[in-house]
């Protein structure tokens, strides 16, 4: 990615495929000093016109939402957000006021990660069920 949005390279070039020949990526690139800098880009607008025809969905993952400012660029680029929190790790505070944010850029939902199944709110009422 990074490679393309310095002009390195071309958008058909850094398009991988995956084991399964329905699934692509596109990998980080070169590591470089700016990135947040490179991502509101003109190349990175160009970049989503030409892969948004060819695929049925196209995800973009980002760094965590709070330490630095990419999530927030890429989420005006695209149509919704998915937040994911990890249980047990995400802070309340800091999930609470990242959601707050994305709810202005089309948050669509939030993904718990890494809950325990013990610790699921059915659990609780299993004894119940049978369960």
């Amino acid at each position: 990615m990074s490679d393309y949005l310095r002009g390195e390279a071309e958008e058909y070039s850094i398009i991988q495929s995956g084991p399964d020949e329905n699934l692509c990526f596109i990998p980080g690139g070169s590591q470089v000093s700016n990135p947040s800098e490179l991502l509101p880009s003109d190349r990175m607008r160009h970049l989503l016109d030409v892969v948004t025809p060819m695929f049925d969905f196209v995800i973009l993952d980002s760094p965590p939402a709070t330490p630095v400012h990419d999530p927030s660029v890429l989420a005006d680029l695209c149509d919704g957000v998915l937040f994911v929190v990890r249980a047990g790790v995400t802070d309340f505070e800091v999930a609470e006021k990242a959601v707050a944010e994305f709810r202005e850029k089309n948050l669509l939902g939030v993904v718990l990660n890494g809950a325990e199944r013990e610790a699921a709110y059915g659990q609780y009422y299993s004894h119940y069920t049978g369960g």
